[in-house]
């Protein structure tokens, strides 16, 4: 079983390339099990365990639970496994969904809308390991401070018996194949894997305000581009009027990539 030691980790849809090193018959955790939406925001908090992805993929196929939320996904983990991690990651930009994290309170202002006290451990407020694969995925990346956002090498924590070490180290070339690929498509500089990589897994980097706010918080340049198109960001506007086309626009985008994902047209 692959695990980001310490805490979490994400991967797609159908890419999965699957090897005896990478795959677990545990249960899913408990605290991914009981998924909640708090004032509108889906909280993914816990370790992140082989089965939560079918977990998290069944709450949202769920139409009751999809029209609670408001677009946004609130990432409180200290890591896991992942495979997992990179199935829901993909699962969340495919939805087109939001993603935020914990974060320190900044010097003056503003505050998170998912505090220590809505989750059921407080000690899972940070978003660190591979739970930062989680957050990547977003269109919208929300980040209020930084220093509960870190990230370290992944390793294998469990040696299976009987597992020959030229295997392992074809896994764990794989694995780090995956990720790449995987933050390239999550548009994440490349810095950010080579940091990763560089980090020891028993070490957490986090990362600082300058690169959320110079490299990942906001939109991904894809939704970005339609948004300006749809909603004349440039044009004279007023702010109001930008903010609910907006709105409008990210709503028919997530109900549209739902019904692509979990109400596939026969014909």
């Amino acid at each position: 079983m692959w695990f980001f030691q310490n805490p979490l980790t994400a991967r797609t849809m159908g890419v999965l390339a699957t090897t005896g090193l990478l795959l677990h018959s545990g249960a899913p955790s408990a605290a991914i099990e009981n998924l909640k939406v708090v004032r509108g925001v889906l909280i993914l908090e816990g370790k992140i365990q082989a089965g939560d992805y079918v977990s998290v993929r069944s709450f949202l196929s769920e139409t009751s639970n999809f029209e609670k939320m408001n677009g946004k996904v609130f990432l409180a983990s200290q890591g896991g496994n992942a495979d997992e991690a990179l199935k829901i990651g993909y699962l969340i930009r495919h939805l087109r969904l939001s993603t935020d994290a914990p974060s320190h309170p900044p010097p003056s202002g503003g505050s998170s809308v998912v505090l220590p006290i809505d989750l059921a451990n407080s000690r899972n407020y940070q978003c660190a390991s591979a739970c930062f694969l989680l957050y990547v995925a977003g269109i919208y990346r929300n980040f209020i401070w930084a220093g509960r956002l870190g990230i370290h090498q992944p390793q294998v924590a469990i040696k299976p018996i009987g597992t020959a070490e030229n295997d392992i180290s074809m896994a764990a070339d794989n694995l780090r194949k995956r990720i790449k690929l995987y933050l390239e498509e999550m548009n994440v500089p490349s810095r950010y894997f080579d940091l990763m990589y560089s980090v020891s897994p028993s070490e957490v980097y986090w990362l600082t305000q300058s690169e959320l706010n110079s490299d990942l918080k906001g939109y991904v340049p894809e939704v970005r581009a339609l948004l300006e198109a749809r909603c004349n960001l440039a044009g004279q506007k007023r702010p109001d009027e930008i903010d609910r086309c907006v709105a409008q626009a990210n709503a028919e985008l997530r109900s549209e990539a739902w019904s692509k994902i979990f109400r596939p047209r026969s014909d």
